[in-house]
């Protein structure tokens, strides 16, 4: 998969997407640029919210805090759950 993953190409489908899409991504990620993110969500044509984590790497710990233990890694964490559980919900924000 991880070889895989250098050869897909999203920007390619965008416009295929039918199902409204959520958006999550670090400011301060290093494996996977915000602005291909900022990019994509002006690109949707279907419900979509793209959600920037001021600071957070890709996965949102990672090289600093593999164990996820720092409390603001765990505060990154809890606010993608709530997130989603909004988006899944339809609620515009996280509670």
């Amino acid at each position: 998969m991880l070889n895989d993953v250098f050869w897909i190409k999203p920007w390619q489908v965008i416009e295929e997407i039918t199902a409204p899409t959520l958006i999550v991504h670090g400011t301060k990620d290093t494996f996977v640029s915000i602005e291909g993110s900022r990019e994509a969500a002006l690109r949707f044509r279907v419900e979509h919210r793209l959600v920037e984590i001021d600071g957070a790497q890709h996965g949102f710990a990672v090289h600093d805090d593999p164990t996820y233990l720092n409390p603001q890694t765990q505060e990154w964490q809890a606010f993608v759950i709530r997130t989603v559980v909004a988006w899944i919900l339809g609620d515009t924000e996280p509670q």
